[in-house]
């Protein structure tokens, strides 16, 4: 991985991206919860201040809930219903493989959608818990190391991969109910649906957030280039005329054709993220239409 600290100013981008969280936010507000103590909709009966429903009065129920005055009408116990309010829990997996910083722009983009989304989850409150991924390896982020940055030496530590190697997820202990956020540009071979099955496996929620490059989506390449494989270092010379230009395209098209085609099935939104257009336009794109991202 590139050395982000030295090429990369982490603290601008980390000051915007809370500055982003006011205007966009992670879909948090549009499913019940469970979980611990906290501001949002829950999907059983709590003790808020938010009256939802009356319902006969059992055993073990909490006596402090008895309806009395229904009681003294009636002669019935009947017990007052209020919102639970939880906390939700947010699992963002950050993809730090090469082809991720392989061009400036999109490093920077990438960059911005790992702090936003970390942003945007504790503003909101959760309880939020961050690993890097890079091919089949993957690494838990201790609380505190995205903020202050530490999360790019445990990038650092984590051993080359071949290129275009698939992420496991499913290795991943992501827990029941959560919302996974997966960063990555997808750009490895595999099939997307064991990718998609991780995000939902144990009842969870999952959406992706996939930073690109036009260099990458329609390049205007013509003639002899030199390719550098983002993972190995290794250099392959080429020529590149239009039907060679083609097959590329079209490669492209279809790998992300069947990334979307899987998105839809598992009901998970996948919004593709420019790199060369200002974050607010680039994430009302895709992001917010999608229901990936939601507007403040």
């Amino acid at each position: 991985m590139a050395d982000v600290s030295t090429e990369f100013d982490l603290n601008a981008i980390a000051a915007r991206a809370r500055r982003y969280a006011e205007l966009f936010t992670l879909p948090l507000k549009d499913r019940n919860w469970r979980g611990s103590a906290g501001e949002f909709s829950g999907s059983g009966v709590g003790s808020s201040l938010d009256f939802q429903d009356h319902r006969n009065y059992l055993p073990g129920d909490d006596p402090r809930h008895i309806n009395w005055q229904a009681y003294a009408r009636t002669g019935n116990y009947s017990l007052k219903l209020y919102r639970e309010e939880v906390r939700p829990v947010v699992e963002i997996i950050f993809d730090v493989s090469d082809s991720m910083f392989s061009d400036p722009d999109k490093a920077t983009r990438a960059l911005e959608l790992f702090y936003f989304a970390s942003a945007s989850a504790e503003k909101s409150g959760a309880s939020t818990h961050a690993y890097l991924s890079k091919g089949p390896r993957w690494k838990p982020l201790e609380p505190g190391t995205i903020f202050s940055h530490r999360w790019e030496q445990v990038a650092g530590e984590m051993p080359q991969t071949e290129a275009s190697a698939s992420p496991n997820l499913m290795a991943i202990p992501l827990r029941a109910r959560s919302l996974r956020v997966f960063i990555s540009d997808l750009l490895f071979l595999s099939d997307p649906g064991p990718t998609m099955q991780a995000l939902l496996h144990h009842s969870g929620r999952g959406m992706i957030l996939s930073p690109f490059v036009r260099e990458e989506s329609n390049p205007d390449w013509e003639g002899n280039y030199e390719f550098i494989d983002t993972e190995s270092r290794t250099s392959h010379d080429r020529r590149i005329d239009r039907t060679v230009l083609r097959h590329y395209l079209e490669a492209y098209r279809r790998h992300f054709a069947r990334w979307k085609a899987a998105a839809i099935r598992a009901q998970s939104p996948l919004a593709r993220i420019p790199s060369e257009t200002a974050f607010e336009a680039a994430i009302n794109l895709e992001a917010v239409p999608s229901g990936a991202l939601n507007l403040v």
